[in-house]
């Protein structure tokens, strides 16, 4: 049965660019199942847990300070990267190689 919660249809539709729908439809019909306690999560915090597992944003950096208070630092975007043209896809392939390598390859081609 379709939700019409708009907190639920938003978090479908954000878990759906993140491509993680198929996860989180899951943990939705195992919770359903199962008569399991409910999670005090906020919005907030499942976006940011659905930003991790979708590989949207990774941990740069873990501060503990001496009040033993940890700061987990994370950093993403959230722009979508474009598509490599077939030049950039060569350019990576050849990027790698000694130079000579890749001169005696384009000499020995003409």
């Amino acid at each position: 049965m379709a939700s019409k919660d708009p907190m639920e249809l938003l978090l479908k539709k954000i878990m759906e660019q993140l491509g993680v729908k198929e996860e989180y439809e899951n943990i939705n019909k195992v919770s359903k199942n199962k008569d399991c306690c409910k999670t005090n999560l906020t919005p907030a915090q499942i976006l940011v847990i659905a930003a991790l597992l979708g590989g949207v944003l990774e941990v740069d950096s873990i501060r503990i300070d001496k009040e033993q208070e940890v700061a987990i630092f994370l950093t993403g975007s959230l722009k979508r990267p474009k598509a490599k043209t077939q030049l950039e896809q060569i350019m990576d392939q050849i990027g790698c190689l000694p130079f000579d390598q890749v001169m005696k390859g384009l000499l020995g081609r003409y």
